[in-house]
């Protein structure tokens, strides 16, 4: 009889082959296959998730041990930081566009900073920090996020966004604010992906020990509720004078080392359920395209059209960072897409390392004009654009109910 990690990275394999299988769904076959390699490597990612102001950047320093990450009275963090393991202490800011930057620690607010970086305008998609920490060394990354619920709606979507990606999670509370309906809502939709939840409660240094008491006694009532369990790890902790720390992170590590393949597969089960919802969200909307009038489908695909024009006319006139240029392309058309016609169109964005440059102008214009005509060839294709052959509409339409039926019943089996 086989395992149950075994029955899950098989589903996630199978799901794979499934939507790798589909042009419709590569985003989502994309996403499916690193479930399956962070199943089978046994790669899990750690998170400090919460409501803004809970001291989440603070508690992260604690338990790294290292004043890697920037604090303040206002809310910091507004791009999602990872911490993983190196012998040197070293930063480096991701750009959504595929360029990765080595940044000196001190200039790290510059790019993870509300206040020096509104609204994500420099277009951060995250912070990667190297540090020696005893805590990262058997290879678990670690991850500061933006708080929910403040002013600044980029923060929740991004912390909103992040809680997918998490295997373990460490929910802050504080005892200088009851558990309110934004970290309910928040713990509800984080439920749906990680596997291991460990609650702190933070400023643990500003009330008596028997206020402490009386909080902690709530909240445990009120977590087993939300989260349907008869108890829940609860960890009074002060990010302030690192009381409380210590057994946190041994509970973590203690977890990581004995049952991180069943935390990764609690996890990977939650997400792999998650990952067949969008593919099936992801052929509605292809059903809904493929049902416009052709008026508006007209109009639609002649505004992609004219997209792909410009983008030609402006690569021509382009002079320099062509590999930046042709990341940024990619984002361009799938914004495009998205408006148009309300599909996810994927595409994987190349890394480039400081000071790789090595494309000619000629490679760029035929990968420039590849990337459109493929893109337009791709969505006459899967739209049925124009499509007269009634054979090719029927076995479209067979291969996305059959596609759709499969999927429904590896979710069934979940």
């Amino acid at each position: 009889m086989k395992d149950t990690k075994s029955t899950v990275l098989e589903k996630a394999e199978k799901t794979y082959q499934l939507l790798s299988g589909d042009e419709a769904c590569r985003g989502q076959a994309s996403h499916v296959r690193e479930l399956a390699d962070r199943l089978k490597n046994q790669d899990i990612t750690v998170a400090v998730l919460g409501q803004f102001k809970r001291g989440k950047s603070r508690l992260s320093n604690a338990i790294l041990e290292s004043s890697v990450l920037p604090v303040g009275i206002v809310p910091i963090t507004s791009a999602v930081t990872k911490v993983v393991y190196g012998k040197k202490a070293q930063a480096e800011v991701h750009y959504q566009n595929g360029v990765v930057e080595s940044v000196p620690f001190e200039q790290l607010s510059a790019f993870i900073s509300e206040q020096e970086n509104a609204d994500n305008r420099l277009g951060v998609a995250s912070v990667v920090i190297h540090v020696p920490s005893r805590f990262l060394k058997n290879g678990l990354t670690f991850v500061d996020t933006p708080g929910v619920g403040s002013f600044h709606k980029n923060n929740t979507e991004t912390a909103y966004q992040y809680m997918k990606e998490s295997d373990a999670v460490i929910f802050l509370l504080s005892v200088d604010s009851p558990i309110n309906q934004i970290e309910i809502d928040f713990l509800r939709n984080t439920r749906e992906f990680a596997g291991k939840f460990y609650f702190a409660v933070n400023k643990i240094d500003v009330v008596e020990e028997e206020e402490l008491q009386q909080y902690m006694d709530y909240c445990r009532q009120l977590l087993c509720r939300l989260t349907d369990s008869a108890d829940v790890a609860m960890f009074p902790v002060s990010a302030k004078t690192g009381q409380g720390v210590e057994e946190l992170k041994k509970a973590i590590l203690r977890d990581c080392k004995k049952s991180a393949g069943e935390i990764l597969e609690a996890s990977t089960e939650k997400k792999l359920k998650d990952a067949i919802d969008s593919a099936l969200r992801q052929l509605d909307f292809y059903w809904k395209a493929m049902n416009m009038e052709y008026k508006e489908l007209d109009e639609r695909f002649a505004e992609i059209s004219e997209t792909i024009a410009e983008i030609k006319a402006e690569a021509e006139e382009a002079d320099g960072l062509y590999e930046v240029r042709l990341n940024e392309i990619k984002l361009r058309l799938s914004e495009k897409v998205k408006a148009l016609f309300g599909m996810e169109f994927h595409y994987d964005i190349d890394s480039l390392p400081e000071g790789i440059v090595t494309m000619s102008k000629e490679d760029f214009l035929q990968k420039t004009a590849l990337l459109c005509d493929s893109l337009r060839e791709t969505l006459d294709r899967i739209l049925l654009y124009r499509e007269e052959n009634a054979y090719t509409v029927v076995r479209r339409i067979n291969n996305i109910n059959k596609l759709s039926r499969q999927l429904r019943k590896i979710k069934s089996e979940l």
